[in-house]
């Protein structure tokens, strides 16, 4: 498997200014082979890709753009990577093999776009405790911190946000061993007053971070719009709201980490909720506070950490309805409304706290649909060993049941 490892960076004048360079080389030649490809185009050349386009300019770089050569060559590269990842995305979108939402024609690359960067191969930088050397300058940068990870080194992006510089390795690993879980299963409800509430009881606070910073937020950019664009002083309140977009983003990104990590360390099986955060979003009344929460990066945070350890997060239909299922009985209270935070079920007269029984039945949803599909493999397994099952149909099931039971249990 491949991690990354994001650390930050401190150049000194003459570094940053060749990392400057570095990332406007990058733009640069995006910017040239988007507007030579359009060129073609109107020629009615077809068939013209990232990769011819990368043959010209490397035969007229020289003589007509020395100055690319002042850094290294991977600047050049990552221009044109970029360029043909674009491609991709827009004709796939627009030949819908790209899932979600449609992506538009390519725009021109502005060097005024808050976050810049470019990426490095392995045989262009080198990293040696907390120093950074990169092909053609001349001294190394420091690095606040020593890589953290052992292995191969694929690649790395430098980038700069917020008038700071980072650089993210990449590290092809060795899968990690599977660990030994303290609980077997648990289901997962997002929520807004509660950030997540576990099946087993366990509630994780939400810290509410942007929405606690609000009067702040509201006097930053007062006093960016009272500045005359462009001016020092205008570029000092902007660097102010940009620290402070950072701090609220770094604040939230490690809350989600140690609860994501929590909850893949400890439960082998996880169930969580499909859902659909775009449309959510839609409700101004809450589109705030839920883009306060990140549940898309809490999901997918919890999705390629259980397959870390050995786990398994498994969704439920995005159309399940989790909070209105008596988790006792099954009986479904369509009268519930989203200000009920806590309901009697009409049938048993069970009384339940509407997050905590959403996860418990998220957590048995989860144990269905595994064992449903280990009995699916169970089943077509016995059926490629030859068994004629069609007089034992019954016993067949029993068998596959059985084994997804102990696989569900013991695995």
């Amino acid at each position: 498997m491949i991690r990354a490892h994001k650390i930050r960076i401190n150049p000194t004048l003459e570094q940053e200014t060749y990392l400057k360079k570095a990332i406007g080389t990058s733009r640069f030649c995006f910017n040239w082979g988007l507007s030579r490809w359009q060129e073609k185009k109107e020629q009615g050349i077809e068939n013209y890709g990232p990769m011819a386009l990368k043959k010209e300019f490397n035969v007229i770089k020289r003589e007509q753009f020395p100055w690319t050569m002042e850094v290294t060559k991977n600047a050049c590269e990552d221009g044109f990577r970029r360029l043909g990842e674009a491609f991709k995305n827009y004709y796939d979108s627009k030949n819908g093999k790209r899932k979600g939402k449609k992506v538009g024609f390519i725009n021109f690359k502005s060097k005024k776009y808050k976050e810049q960067s470019f990426t490095l191969d392995f045989e262009r930088f080198r990293i040696a405790e907390h120093s950074l050397k990169i092909q053609k300058l001349k001294s190394p940068i420091n690095m606040a911190e020593k890589l953290r990870y052992q292995g191969k080194i694929k690649w790395g992006t430098i980038s700069r946000k917020s008038n700071k510089w980072y650089i993210s390795v990449s590290i092809e690993m060795n899968d990690p061993k599977p660990i030994e879980f303290e609980h077997k299963s648990v289901g997962v409800d997002l929520g807004i007053n509660t950030l997540a509430t576990l099946s087993d009881g366990t509630e994780f606070e939400n810290q509410k971070l942007l929405r606690s910073e609000l009067n702040k937020l509201k006097k930053l950019n007062r006093s960016l719009s009272r500045r005359k664009q462009g001016s020092s002083r205008w570029h000092k309140a902007k660097d102010k709201l940009s620290v402070f977009h950072e701090s609220i983003a770094n604040r939230r990104s490690d809350n989600i980490h140690k609860m994501t990590n929590q909850i893949s360390k400890t439960y082998r099986i996880v169930g969580v909720e499909d859902l659909n955060v775009e449309g959510m979003l839609k409700n101004y009344k809450l589109a705030l506070s839920l883009s306060d929460v990140a549940f898309g990066e809490i999901i997918r945070q919890i999705g390629y950490k259980t397959d870390w350890y050995g786990g398994q997060m498994v969704k439920a239909g995005r159309f399940f309805a989790s909070s209105k299922t008596c988790s006792k009985c099954g009986a479904i209270n369509r009268d519930l409304k989203l200000s009920d935070r806590t309901w009697t079920c009409s049938s048993c007269g069970t009384v339940h706290k509407r997050d905590w029984n959403a996860s418990s039945n998220l957590e048995q949803e989860a144990l269905r649909l595994v064992e449903s599909r280990c009995s699916a493999v169970a089943t077509s397994s016995i059926i490629a060993r030859g068994q004629d099952i069609r007089p034992q149909g019954e016993a067949v099931l029993v068998e596959a049941s059985t084994i997804a039971y102990s696989w569900v249990c013991e695995r």
